[in-house]
């Protein structure tokens, strides 16, 4: 709140949900009462505290996210239905103080999480939906692989593929406006341990593999000689290989090249998950410049 007195421009949205706390969307979004308890929570909590929106980040209807998460057939209906509640409190709110309030959520990568939901109807409902471009691969998988490639790469593989562009692509596809949609970037990456040194690690299996932050990365990695720096022509996304580890990760330039696919498609802006992790501000420098070039 402090922040947005001296930056009057700034606006502040909650962000309810996420991987670790999507367990109950499903029972909240199951009937009308359950609903309305939770949209006028939601708008109750704003006014108190001063935010200007909500943001719905249900990791995910119908089926998917973290094991226990409660989930129905009828979520694909039933997430619209709460986006409806919610936005209609907003509105409400609008004419009675005159101000704007936003409603957004957090979207899968890829054409499954679509098939999820009904993408026509939400975007009809939000201001914005926040396409979660990462974790196309990561510790989940397999095979050690690129967290986030912009473009598919071609070569085979010993997993499914998917990219950025696709994923921005069949949102589109699914009837969502571009101006609906922002791109979030990963400031984080991953290390797969216990890798072969063929193709440098990459589509290798591996023993364990943990997330990693850029600051880290660059701190412990980045001017490392035992860890040598590839980029994927294709994917165009840079890794590091060295002491049997695969790291994936992104660096200034892949970020912007994500930004000016961004731009060339006529995105609302872009976004990033998450600022602590790029305390230097590297990527975040990199984003804004060629957002703004």
């Amino acid at each position: 709140r402090a922040l947005k007195q001296s930056n009057p421009h700034l606006k502040t949205l909650i962000s309810v949900g996420g991987w670790d706390y999507s367990t109950y969307f499903s029972d909240v979004a199951s009937t009308g009462a359950r609903r309305e308890a939770f949209a006028q929570s939601c708008l109750d909590f704003l006014l108190e505290h001063g935010f200007d929106g909500v943001d719905l980040d249900w990791e995910y209807p119908v089926s998917g996210g973290l094991s226990g998460n409660t989930n129905r057939p009828q979520d694909k209906q039933n997430f619209t239905l709460l986006l409806k509640a919610i936005r209609e409190k907003l509105n409400l709110q609008e004419k009675k103080d005159g101000r704007r309030y936003y409603l957004t959520i957090a979207g899968g990568a890829g054409a499954g999480y679509l098939k999820k939901i009904e993408p026509a109807a939400v975007s009809g409902l939000v201001d914005y939906i926040f396409v979660m471009g990462y974790d196309m691969h990561g510790p989940w998988d397999t095979y050690a692989d690129l967290n986030a490639p912009l473009y598919r790469p071609l070569e085979s593989s010993p997993q499914a593929k998917n990219s950025v562009y696709d994923s921005l692509t069949a949102y589109l596809s699914s009837g969502v406006p571009v101006k609906k949609l922002v791109l979030g970037m990963p400031f984080y990456g991953y290390v797969y341990e216990g890798v072969e040194s063929r193709n440098n690690g990459l589509y290798s299996t591996f023993t364990t593999a943990k997330s990693i932050g850029y600051d880290t990365l660059r701190s412990k990695y980045l001017n490392n000689p035992a860890y040598k720096v590839f980029r994927h022509d294709k994917a165009q996304v840079p890794y590091l290989y060295g002491n049997g580890a695969f790291l994936t990760y992104e660096d200034p330039r892949s970020i912007a090249d994500k930004v000016s696919l961004a731009n060339s498609l006529g995105l609302a802006g872009v976004g990033a998950w998450e600022l602590s992790q790029d305390s230097s501000g590297a990527l975040l420098k990199s984003a804004y410049e060629r957002l703004h070039a």
